[in-house]
This record gives structure tokens, sequence and C-alpha cells, in this order.
């Protein structure tokens, strides 16, 4: 067991590594993403990525941002601390929190929303007006999909639902979702809009050719790609990105695994009871299978007239099986 444990961990390694050498590592792995673009001497990188995505909202560009602290500090002790990945404050006085979410944990929504209400609430010192307080801004970029519309980019704010009249201009949440980028089709590199150019840098799916066209036409993403360069030159950065990528095909494992249990467990219940139980996704799609396979049978069971053996079988799990069997089901 404990060889096979370091043949899958020297397998995952370098299956990370190719993936870096080919120049198909993973953008929106936290490290790296905040390496890229949560430091002072990258920070052209940034604005250039935060007008891409929030100029219609803001209605000008931004020409300057100060990095703000990532952790912040609930005034409340018994309060949970939030840690952004990328946070500051715009020249003209708005917050903007920009994430990453490469796995599904079921929150994304109220999170988003937290976060936002967290650097609203955060941005106004205490004692003064109301009025004062600094617009925040979240941006969320996902690897899954999330939101009902086909568009990658989703804008949510405060509005009256008969008169969509805004509110307040005070909170405003966007998400990216790569994956419905992927799905829109391919685009040559000079028909990419702005928003899609960085779009394709964070889904990396591009061939070689393709990134040097990207790069010769957006100097932005350019540098963005070279901070990547340097990261990996940092043994313990390089290393560390490693790590993070390990944990993450561990958390699939483990979420995949029990999905397949609980479609297991679902499949049992279904032929027991016929009906749809289970609380995880496995357990329904187990359910449902269990279900399919309890009516086929009741049908040809039913077709022979055999209604004592239906009767037998809904409280005889053993002579279930022999039936399944039997009819090859």
């Amino acid at each position: 067991m404990t060889e096979r444990i370091k043949t899958d961990s020297r397998d995952r390694i370098e299956k990370i590594q190719k993936e870096i050498d080919s120049d198909h590592f993973n953008t929106m792995n936290d490290l790296l993403f905040k390496f890229t673009f949560g430091r002072e001497e990258r920070k052209h990188i940034t604005i250039d990525f935060l007008n891409t995505v929030l100029r219609k909202s803001l209605g000008h560009l931004i020409k300057d941002i100060t990095f703000i602290p990532t952790e912040q500090i609930p005034q409340n002790e018994a309060d949970k601390t939030s840690l952004f990945d990328v946070a500051c404050e715009l020249d003209t006085g708005e917050h903007v929190d920009v994430e990453v979410q490469v796995i599904n944990h079921k929150n994304m929504r109220q999170r988003a929303l937290m976060y936002c209400a967290e650097m609203y609430v955060n941005g106004l010192p205490a004692g003064e007006d109301y009025r004062n307080a600094h617009h925040a801004l979240t941006i969320n970029i996902l690897a899954f999909r999330l939101l009902p519309q086909k568009s990658p980019h989703a804008v949510y704010s405060m509005n009256n639902l008969e008169s969509g009249d805004v509110l307040d201009k005070g909170m405003e949440v966007h998400f990216l979702e790569i994956p419905k980028f992927l799905r829109a089709g391919k685009k040559a590199i000079m028909d990419l809009t702005k928003m899609e150019r960085w779009l394709a840098y964070f889904a990396n799916r591009l061939s070689r050719q393709e990134k040097k066209e990207l790069t010769m036409l957006d100097p932005a993403i350019s540098d963005a790609y070279d901070a990547a360069r340097i990261f990996f030159q940092n043994e313990e950065e390089h290393m560390n990105y490693i790590k993070r990528e390990i944990d993450l095909m561990d958390y699939r494992a483990d979420i995949q695994d029990a999905e397949e249990r609980g479609e297991k467990r679902g499949e049992k219940r279904g032929e027991e009871r016929g009906i749809k139980i289970g609380e995880e996704r496995g357990e329904e799609r187990g359910i449902k299978i269990g279900e399919k396979r309890l009516l086929r049978l009741m049908q040809l069971l039913t077709a022979q007239n055999r209604n004592d053996e239906i009767a037998r079988a809904m409280t005889d799990e053993a002579y279930l099986q022999e039936l399944y069997r039997a009819y090859s089901i």
C-alpha cells in the first residue's frame, strides 16, 4: 500500500510538471494568482484586468490601485475572519475583491454575497456618515458553472424587482464562469474581445501559437504569462504550487469516491422503495438507476401476470436480485 501511494504521488507530480513545462499550468491556482495579480510591481496587470471587467459598471477607467490587506478582521470577535485572494482600493475610492474558485463547494452564491457585504461594511470607518461608505465590488472567477445565464460574465446588484430601480451602487457582484467561455466555440485570437482574451488566459487551453498571438496582441496578458515564468523559477513557489495542485486532486478524488458510494446506496434504496430519495448527487443518480431496473422488472412480471412474484420481490431482497439475474436486468 505504501509503495502504491508513493507511485501515485510520483505520477501526479510528473503530470503537474508536464503541464507546467507545456505552459498549460493552472492560472487559477490561488498561489500563482496572488503572485501575478496581487503584487505592487505588477499592479498594471491587475488594473488592465479590472478595467476589462468593471469599466461598464464604473463608467470610468481605473488609473491606479492600492492593494489593501487581504485578511479582514471582523468587528465582532465571534465572527469569522475572511481572507480575500486579491483586494485593492481604486484611485476613485471603490474597494474591489477578486476571488478565484476552482472547486464548487455549493456555497458560492452566499460566499460571494458575504465577501462583498463584508468589504462594504469594512469600507466605512467608525463614526463616519453612511453616505461616505466606499462602494464594494467583487469579481469571482470560477472554474465551474454556477448561474443560469449563457454568458460567462454575470453582474448582480441590489435593485427593485418590478421597476429595475437600483437601490444603491454600493455593492456589486461579478461572476466569470470559465466553462461557459470554453463552450461558446473557438474563435481566432484576433477576433476575441478584450474580455474574451482574459477569459482565454484563465482557461489556458490555447496552443503555443495562439498564446504567441495573444501575447503580441495584449501586453498585460503577456506580462501575466511572464509573471508565471518568474513564479515557477522560484523553487519554493514551484513546490508550493505542486502541493496545492495535489491537494486539489485529492479533494476531487475524495468527492468522486463519495459520490460513487452514494450512488450505490441510492441504487439500493431505489430498488427497495422505487422512489426518489437521497440528498447527495451520487445518491440521486443511483436511485434513478435503481428505479429504472425495478420499473423494467415490474413491467415484465405484469405482462406475464406474475403478481405473486411482484409482491414477494417487494419484501424479499434476495428474491428481487434473483429476478434481476433471471431477466438479465
